[in-house]
């Protein structure tokens, strides 16, 4: 999170005095010769300015007197003085002042006075709110602490006072996709889904549902169209800060912010009469993610039935001519099949025994998402069953391996039909096998119909904002089969029996057992049984299966480790689970990435420590230590002395390989304490002697001690999501300046940046919302697309609808061993330059993506534009749509400033 370190020292009071009137060879020119009395009273006057004057320089350079000598209290206090008692002196004083506080609560911080830090700041900005430096600041301050919503107000409020105010830019975007994920860019992009909301809303209206609740209003659209249609009463809630605010703003645009009644709560928390003058006829809502229920939409509708809505129609006797309530959408159909895609695999499982030069045997490492359970008190609470793909935009594709099956069907007007209590059972399903492959995945997704008449679906075949919901299937599932090491093989006419729940209010599904007829007989591998016992649920129509009985699958959530977990044992015979992030499963499975970092270290210890230099990475504890050529740690590199400092964030495999190579000493440096704990287990049962690896700091500031410290700084340059990662290019300056031994190396040791323009109109969709056509000609755009973002990542370039404008282009240099004298900063830190570039072909240039050459070393080269890497590719996003013409020069200028890209459009030549 960048913060506004800007120190201006210069004396601006005198520029104050002389605009203010006050220099002194003017005052008495000032002074009217001919009335005595008022004569008299302008010299007391102006000796009483000269006295504030002398105060106010006197506490100006006080303040700037402590600032220098780091006093930071006194010259916040001071600075505090001047601005409160001479507003005027507010833009002399502006970049000091905002320094002051930054430094002020910095220290408090430190001394663990957080109550105080924030106390300040907002002391800060009572004296002075238009400070764009102190807004920004007090917004970093609040994002660093947890409090997003707040953050954003913050960052808005800094840009609102200076659009050009970079560093608040930037802060903003690092909480955009916290807050407002893209999805809702498409959301409101999709005129279809707009519309379809529309039509049922207004059938609704004229039905005599007219009293409307909007629960979850986000930018008040709904509520919006609900007016438009007629509504008598519309209330919308939104609990989000940052939402309430947009859509206060929305409203008063559209100028419908005395037809909407807007309330700051959760629609949980409102009453009758406190909220709501009475219950309301209609309730409309979105609330619903790819899951379906992940975003509490049951748990919302019950309190919304009991406490809101008019009674529901399954419960009068006489509805037709009794008001009763109703919910848009009105219900949904879940649909799943079974999927087989490499992409889900490597996500969600450790493939491969070893990781560079690193034994992984004995653990079965799998993403939380892969560890099914059929009961909601078995899965830690912040963690959802499932994950979410646009499965259309997968790397490598997917096939489907069975035909899609009903799973569940939900009456959202009929209360009674999703009460806790009735959805208490399982559903069970055979699904026959169509094509023969490995089952990956659970594929989930459902029609929405907001009423008879209109519905929606989040099919894969469909072009549709929503994604779809993952239930990954791993090895660990299933016992019995003698093909889960190459993955869960099904052939055509076997069968996959789903095993599916809604306990909790969420949806999960998992494979339960596989049904394998080969030559004739059934095999069978199933899951381990729910000693429990369970109450098994009719399937749907089309698959019911009356003489079926089939076990349900307890949870293996004893056998997996979190950070809250003891240690793994090292002895036990059974492979153990392990659970890690999604973004750490698949660096684990991408070898060349590992296997590039393993040769470059190799090859750096051989030049160092010679032939005594002996790989063990194939040796493990357990394995002789007598056998031929393997020493001990201590004894296999003679007198080896290489230290390696491990800057790689979360499972970093690089520190682990260099003390398997001979490294006397590996600090790691950033790990939680999920990923420090299993790197101890892997230390261990890699026969690393203790003492070798430890976690610490990176020590890359200089200290004035006895001087470096590394031979070695290894990183990951590139975030999985395709953009530098945050701070990394001034890491390495530090490290190459203070931290690096003579001869020490930084791995990788060099990197390259290319691009290519490009017209996609499905990346756009999902960045800013396009004008008012799309929201049915309500203004929404403007408001929204603040929280558009210039980079947009976790883009797969290759499964992206677009059409290439220019060839692919050089942008960037990084030599990052490059050697550096004195206070020199490194060439790659800061880097501006002009590209000129030939159109390729005709058309509308929205954005640029771009990716990376990675030299690990001299001899080991990687690109994030390959698709069997765990990296994807970032775009920069025009402001503005560039058309160009086959043929012409576009000048595009580029700049890496904070290790972050940035790429415009500056002019064409015809």
């Amino acid at each position: 999170m960048d913060l506004d370190k800007n120190q201006t020292t210069n004396n601006l009071s005198t520029d104050w005095r002389m605009e203010n009137g006050a220099d002194s060879s003017s005052d008495e020119s000032d002074i009217d010769e001919d009335d005595e009395d008022t004569g008299s009273s302008s010299c007391s006057d102006a000796g009483d300015r000269q006295t504030q004057l002398h105060l106010l320089q006197q506490t100006m350079d006080t303040a700037k007197l402590c600032l220098h000598h780091q006093d930071y209290q006194t010259a916040f206090t001071h600075y505090l003085m001047v601005v409160s008692i001479a507003p005027d002196l507010k833009p002399y004083v502006k970049d000091d002042f905002s320094l002051a506080v930054k430094l002020w609560v910095d220290e408090l911080e430190s001394m663990g006075r957080g109550e105080e830090a924030l106390h300040s700041y907002q002391q800060a900005l009572q004296v002075y709110p238009d400070c764009e430096g102190v807004v920004n600041n007090m917004g970093a301050h609040l994002f660093k602490h947890g409090y997003t919503d707040e953050a954003a107000s913050y960052f808005i409020q800094a840009l609102q006072l200076d659009p050009g105010h970079r560093s608040a830019r930037e802060n903003l975007q690092s909480v955009c996709n916290a807050l407002v994920e893209r999805w809702h860019f498409r959301m409101l992009n999709d005129k279809a889904r707009n519309t379809a909301f529309h039509q049922a809303i207004q059938r609704a209206v004229l039905g005599g549902h007219d009293t409307v609740l909007d629960i979850g209003t986000g930018t008040g659209l709904l509520s919006m169209f609900a007016v438009q249609c007629g509504a008598r009463t519309v209330h919308a809630c939104e609990m989000s800060k940052t939402m309430y605010q947009l859509a206060n703003k929305v409203l008063v645009t559209n100028g419908m912010q005395n037809s909407v009644h807007l309330h700051h709560i959760k629609s949980t928390d409102m009453t009758v009469p406190e909220h709501l003058p009475e219950r309301v006829s209609l309730v409309v809502t979105e609330t619903v993610d790819a899951g379906l229920l992940g975003e509490h939409i049951l748990a919302t509708l019950r309190h919304a039935w009991e406490h809101l809505l008019l009674p529901p129609k399954s419960t009068l006797n006489h509805p037709e001519s009794v008001r009763h309530g109703r919910v848009i959408p009105g219900g949904a159909t879940v649909h799943a099949c079974i999927v087989e895609c490499p992409d889900i695999r490597r996500n969600h499982t450790v493939l491969q025994t070893s990781c560079c030069g690193v034994d992984l045997s004995g653990l079965d490492i799998t993403s939380q998402t892969a560890i099914h359970a059929d009961t909601a008190d078995q899965i830690p609470p912040d963690t959802e069953p499932y994950s979410s793909e646009v499965l259309n935009r997968v790397r490598g594709g997917f096939s489907c391996l069975t035909k899609p099956c009903q799973v569940f069907q939900m009456d959202f007007n009929d209360p009674q039909t999703f009460s806790p209590e009735s959805l208490d059972h399982l559903q069970v399903f055979h699904l026959p096998v169509k094509h023969p492959g490995v089952v990956d995945a659970i594929v989930m997704w459902f029609d929405l119909h907001l009423d008879d008449e209109t519905h929606l679906s989040t099919s894969p075949d469909q072009d549709t904002c929503w994604e779809q919901a993952i239930f990954p299937v791993h090895r660990h599932h299933l016992t019995e089969s003698d093909c889960l090491t190459g993955g869960l093989q099904v052939a055509e006419g076997d069968t996959v029996v789903v095993s599916a729940t809604c306990r909790g209010d969420c949806i999960r599904m998992w494979v339960s057992e596989v049904q394998h007829h080969k030559d004739g007989r059934q095999l069978h591998c199933t899951s381990i049984p729910n000693t429990q016992g369970e109450q098994l649920g009719e399937g749907s129509k089309e698959h019911r299966d009356a003489e079926m009985e089939a076990s349900s699958c307890s949870s293996p959530m004893g056998l997996y480790h979190t950070s809250k977990d003891t240690p793994l044992s090292e002895t036990s015979d059974q492979a153990e689970i392990v659970c890690l992030p999604q973004s750490d499963i698949c660096v684990l499975n991408d070898s060349r990435f590992n296997d590039s970092f393993h040769t470059a270290l190799h090859a750096y210890l051989s030049r160092t420590i010679g032939s005594n230099v002996v790989d063990l990475t194939g040796f493990c504890a357990g394995d002789s230590m007598e056998t031929e050529g393997a020493q001990s740690s201590h004894e296999r590199t003679g007198n080896c002395d290489v230290s390696v400092l491990d800057l790689g964030q979360g499972m970093s495999m690089v520190g682990l390989c260099a003390a398997k190579l001979g490294a006397r000493k590996v600090r790691y440096s950033g790990q939680n304490s999920c990923s420090q704990k299993l790197l101890e287990t892997l230390a261990r049962r890699n026969g690393i002697p203790e003492g070798v690896v430890e976690f610490g700091p990176s020590s890359l500031e200089p200290t004035g001690s006895s001087g470096a410290l590394w031979d070695v700084v290894a990183t990951e340059l590139v975030e999985p999501s395709g953009v530098l990662r945050q701070q990394v290019l001034e890491d390495l300056a530090l490290a190459r300046a203070y931290a690096i031994k003579p001869g020490g190396t930084i791995l990788p040791c060099a990197a390259s940046v290319y691009g290519v323009c490009i017209q996609s109109d499905v990346l756009i969709r999902e960045n800013r919302v396009l004008g008012s056509e799309p929201t049915l000609g309500l203004k929404v755009a403007d408001f929204m697309n603040i929280f558009q973002a210039t980079t947009h990542q976790d883009i797969t370039l290759s499964k992206l609808s677009h059409k290439p404008l220019t060839e692919p282009f050089h942008i960037f240099n990084f030599k990052l061993d490059e050697e550096t004298h004195g206070d020199t900063l490194p060439s790659y830190l800061e880097q501006s330059k002009a590209l000129v570039v030939m159109a390729s072909d005709t058309g509308t240039i929205l954005a640029v993506p771009f990716w990376f050459e990675i030299w690990v070393d001299s001899n080991n080269r990687l690109s994030t534009r390959d698709d069997s890497t765990h990296w994807k590719q970032a775009a920069v996003v025009l402001d503005k749509p560039v058309h160009v013409e086959r043929g012409q020069q576009i000048i595009l200028e580029a700049s890496c400033q904070n290790s972050t890209i940035s790429i415009v459009i500056k002019e064409q030549e015809s």
